[in-house]
């Protein structure tokens, strides 16, 4: 997989919100399957299967463990940067990660690099682990924990040996174990979803378009505790946009009220990218204070045959 694709791939994972991340106990409990990933693995106690996200959380303490899986071309350019120390610091130093130490566990499907580190976050230091593991597909495990947290590399061991990677599950499963309702109307069809937040679609024969030439529409839900209840929908919409990779220069040349995700007050944005491609991003937060965002970009002569469907798309969202 060149390195254009792997970026690509990048940009449907920055749809994804930072999810707030701790731990607990790291007392084994019982062998589960993650839904909608390939992964089976014993958590430590106090988490549960998580309702927003592929993974498991701990409610008392606002712990998680996220499971991430890309497809398995993306195995030889993230395993190279596990590949040494030096690699993995300067490959995670980007994302504000301090990586300490490089080591490698076994799993039930073989073995899985780790990466062990701390992150600062709102001026608290957290420990963080980062694991990359190969089955059919290329799974990324992130532990973060609080500061208060009894987790220590030795627990994040013994997880990993509990890990067993299976088939991939189907499309139908995927969809059915995000956080939130989507029907895909032709001609896009269904990419991947990832770490059970985020759905990826596309129009075209290319599951790998290292050049960004097909259509890509993207779903994504709210990872986190956080609501956004006192915020002004729209802000958050541009804020959104703005962290967007490629997007971040985009014009808007429209913003209204539109009914989305059962929501009747949601945000509407479209405009131009800082090439030839348009954009529509739509934005609605729900009852609970967690927002839900569909964006999709495109060539700009291909709006008239997209946005019919584009607009299916979005009327098939709902919060669950």
């Amino acid at each position: 997989m060149r390195a254009n694709a792997i970026r690509r791939t990048v940009v449907i994972l920055s749809c994804l919100v930072t999810c707030g991340l701790g731990a607990s106990s790291a007392t084994a409990q019982t062998p589960q399957r993650v839904n909608g990933t390939t992964v089976t693995m014993t958590p430590p106690t106090g988490f549960e299967p998580a309702k927003d996200f592929s993974g498991f959380a701990d409610q008392k303490t606002k712990s998680s463990i996220l499971i991430a899986e890309l497809p398995p071309q993306a195995w030889p350019q993230l395993s190279a940067l596990f590949g040494s120390l030096d690699a993995v610091r300067a490959g995670f130093k980007q994302k504000g990660i301090d990586v300490a130490t490089l080591d490698k566990v076994p799993t039930a499907s073989g073995e899985a690099f780790l990466a062990s580190g701390t992150q600062t976050v709102a001026d608290t230091k957290l420990a963080k682990w980062v694991a990359l593991a190969q089955g059919s597909r290329t799974v990324m495990i992130t532990v973060q924990a609080m500061p208060a947290s009894t987790l220590d590399d030795a627990a994040i061991k013994a997880m990993l040996r509990t890990v067993s990677l299976g088939d991939a599950p189907s499309v139908d499963d995927k969809l059915a174990s995000l956080p939130f309702k989507v029907r895909p109307s032709a001609p896009f069809r269904v990419l991947d979803t990832m770490a059970g937040s985020t759905v990826a679609m596309t129009v075209g024969d290319k599951d790998i378009d290292p050049k960004g030439e097909q259509p890509l529409l993207i779903v994504s839900a709210q990872l986190g505790n956080t609501p956004v209840l006192s915020e002004d929908p729209a802000v958050i919409a541009k804020t959104l946009l703005r962290q967007t990779k490629n997007l971040d220069a985009a014009t808007i040349d429209s913003e209204k009220k539109v009914s989305f995700g059962g929501v009747s007050d949601a945000v509407l944005l479209e405009g131009k990218t800082d090439g030839s491609k348009r954009f529509v991003q739509y934005f609605a937060t729900g009852p609970n204070g967690r927002f839900v965002r569909l964006i999709s970009y495109f060539a700009a002569d291909r709006s008239d045959e997209l946005r019919p469907a584009i607009e299916k798309i979005a009327g098939s969202v709902e919060f669950k």
